[in-house]
């Protein structure tokens, strides 16, 4: 048997990781001497180590690899192997994007560091009463636009006339990008069935004022366009009165470049002094 320090060396582990992978029911010692708590391997063992090591580096996690330890089921482990590769190039293409805007910066010579906020024109209105086409969906937020493409095919599986493009409401507390609690709807031509099924339905949004305002751009910080929205709101003596969504008007349909995409942002709200 061999000492945790000697199997360290024979594994390239360090024996704080091993101590860890005996935590968590990986690769437990054959041995452990009850009297100093000495843990000690058997050179068999050195077969699993570095199949774990193999399979860190393959980026499974360890509970993915505890399963893979202790199945034998060739097919399932090579479905697997292939949900990871789709994985792994996922995340390499989004690099490769990180990378191409970062060279872009050197190239153009852009300031990072913005000098002031941008500023946003907030116009208020009557939404007047109408009739959506409504999914509320837990997704991965990279599945949006499919997602919105899927509830178009059912509107034209169903002969259900749009009227508007797709708008979103986010129902989570906070950003969860991987689960994302989002509510799809899309304005449609009145009708007097009430049409549904078990993942979408039709239904009437009231009138309602709304304060609103265009964000130009990349998602990614579309946050300025509601924070000037909730500092117009607090300033104006209004509250919100229902949830805020945001309106696609031209995004990645459009095969423009993202600095061109166009979404309004709208708060439906009422005025606190007449209410």
């Amino acid at each position: 048997m061999y000492t945790i320090s000697r199997f360290s060396q024979l594994c390239k582990m360090s024996a704080r990781m091993l101590r860890h992978y005996d935590k968590e029911d990986l690769l437990k010692p054959v041995h452990v001497d009850t009297t100093n708590g000495y843990r000690y391997y058997e050179k068999s063992q050195l077969e699993t180590a570095l199949r774990i090591k193999k399979l860190k580096e393959y980026r499974f996690s360890l509970p993915e690899i505890r399963i893979i330890l202790q199945t034998s089921d060739r097919e399932w482990f090579t479905g697997l192997i292939h949900s990871k590769i789709h994985e792994l190039s996922n995340e390499m293409n989004r690099y490769k994007k990180i990378i191409a805007e970062m060279q872009e910066m050197i190239e153009d010579k852009v300031d990072f560091i913005p000098g002031e906020r941008r500023s946003y024109d907030i116009l208020l209105g009557m939404r007047n009463e109408i009739r959506i086409l409504s999914q509320r969906v837990q997704m991965n937020m990279n599945d949006m636009d499919k997602h919105i493409d899927s509830l178009y095919e059912k509107a034209e599986e169903r002969n259900i006339h749009l009227l508007g493009t797709p708008s979103a409401i986010f129902h989570d507390e906070e950003y969860t990008p991987d689960h994302s609690d989002i509510e799809l709807m899309i304005p449609i031509v009145q009708r007097n069935d009430e049409e549904a099924s078990c993942d979408w339905e039709i239904k009437t949004l009231p009138q309602n004022f709304v304060a609103a305002t265009l964000h130009i751009g990349s998602y990614d910080d579309i946050g300025y366009a509601h924070i000037a929205l909730e500092e117009w709101i607090d300033s104006n003596g209004y509250v919100l009165n229902g949830p805020p969504y945001e309106t696609y008007l031209k995004g990645s349909e459009c095969d423009c470049p993202v600095e061109e995409y166009v979404t309004q942002v709208c708060f439906p709200v009422i005025n606190e002094t007449k209410s």
